[in-house]
């Protein structure tokens, strides 16, 4: 059973967290094999903090090299068939190794295996957003991957030896490298999702710092490995491609917005993204995401989450991008999309005139959201809770009377 199951957890200066993950591990319902903890150059007390573990935790040490080259290093020293990947700033919840490995059991022949995973605060506290939607089927998990990484490294279990003939993490990269090993796994090897949450990942200061302009380097780097450089002319590029670089400007104006708030670099990013791959005129996590950027990660989608400061900003680069594409079609969907998304997380919102304005300018803008039941329906439910307040106080005025 889980038995079969190494950890492996990489540490870079988060021994603050370590215990937390490792005592996570140990009180799992169906204990695993190993827990081997890769001490990637800390400066902070690791190796200490293992050590009190005893024989329990094996504890690797190496000089500063990254996380890829970390996960490496104790995937090469691991024992199990199967390889679990924890940070060590997250925790995993004690049904882990038991779900995961009866999923791993259920498609023998995958290359690896993931779930979803809950946010929590600096201090282990829950958060309402969840990672993760449900699983994704096996043909088109390949597609969706090259538009966006949505599989966190936390909530994954690999094959050894299949993650070993691909190559293992590529340590030359410094960002990213979960998202190419997934490419480089998939369409050859199937990779399998699981619907439950468990893991708890934890959203702090370091973990948001990063340079967002060098992640999105990365991204570029990990996309041209696959599909070649992106200065030959569009009109030759096969669809793959399209949808890659689409995806890699999509990530681009999310990232900007989520970490810059730049709304003007953003929409240059946007409007290259919509002209590579018009497709995702309909993309409506796009649109949701970009609506979210002022959310805090954590509180993203959650109800009675801030909104209305960065409405303005979110409907001026729209306009602006859609006006600037040639194609009638792409705009009216592109309309239609970002406005069906600020409706939507308005309602969550609580904010039901906000949500009926946005949800009746979707439906002017692209009139085939007349058969989607999910604007429709909100709409007329945006009225009913919109008025319900009203009636309510009216009623208690009456009654005072």
């Amino acid at each position: 059973m889980a038995a079969r199951l190494s950890v492996i957890i990489p540490d870079f200066n988060h021994t603050r967290y370590l215990d937390g993950a490792i005592q996570s591990v140990l009180d799992q319902t169906e204990p695993p094999g190993e827990i081997i903890v890769v001490d990637d150059g800390s400066t902070d007390g690791c190796e200490a903090a293992v050590r009190t573990y005893g024989e329990r935790v094996r504890y690797l040490y190496q000089e500063n090299q990254g996380l890829a080259a970390a996960r490496n290093t104790g995937i090469r020293a691991a024992g199990g068939e199967l390889v679990g990947l924890l940070d060590a700033d997250d925790r995993w919840r004690p049904q882990f190794c038991a779900e995961m490995t009866r999923v791993a059991d259920a498609n023998p022949g995958a290359a690896a295996y993931y779930c979803r995973a809950q946010t929590m605060d600096e201090r282990g506290t829950p958060l309402p957003q969840v990672l993760g939607g449900p699983p994704v089927p096996a043909g088109e998990l390949f597609q969706r991957l090259l538009r966006a990484n949505f599989i966190i490294p936390s909530t994954v279990v690999l094959r050894r030896e299949v993650v070993m003939a691909a190559g293992l993490f590529d340590a030359g990269l410094r960002s990213c490298e979960d998202w190419d090993l997934w490419l480089r796994l998939l369409p050859e090897h199937a990779i399998v999702g699981h619907d439950a949450c468990l893991v708890d990942y934890r959203v702090h200061g370091s973990s948001l710092s990063g340079d967002p302009q060098a992640m999105q380097r990365w991204a570029r780097t990990v996309i041209e490995k696959r599909f070649g450089a992106g200065d030959e002319p569009r009109e030759a590029w096969p669809p793959e491609k399209r949808r890659a670089f689409g995806g890699l400007y999509r990530y681009c104006a999310i990232s900007t917005v989520q970490r810059q708030m730049d709304w003007t670099k953003a929409a240059g990013f946007l409007r290259t993204a919509l002209e590579i791959d018009p497709t995702l005129a309909e993309d409506l996590d796009l649109f949701y995401d970009l609506a979210l950027a002022g959310q805090p990660v954590g509180y993203r989608g959650a109800a009675a989450a801030p909104l209305t400061e960065h409405v303005r900003p979110f409907t001026d680069a729209i306009e602006s991008v859609l006006g600037s594409l040639e194609d009638r079609g792409t705009r009216a969907r592109g309309a239609g999309t970002a406005y069906k998304a600020l409706g939507l997380v308005a309602y969550n919102a609580g904010h039901y005139a906000m949500s009926r304005r946005f949800l009746t300018r979707a439906l002017v803008r692209d009139a085939r959201l007349w058969g989607d039941t999910l604007v429709v329906g909100d709409l007329v439910k945006s009225f009913v809770r919109g008025w319900l307040p009203g009636r309510a106080a009216a009623r208690a005025g009456a009654a005072g009377a």
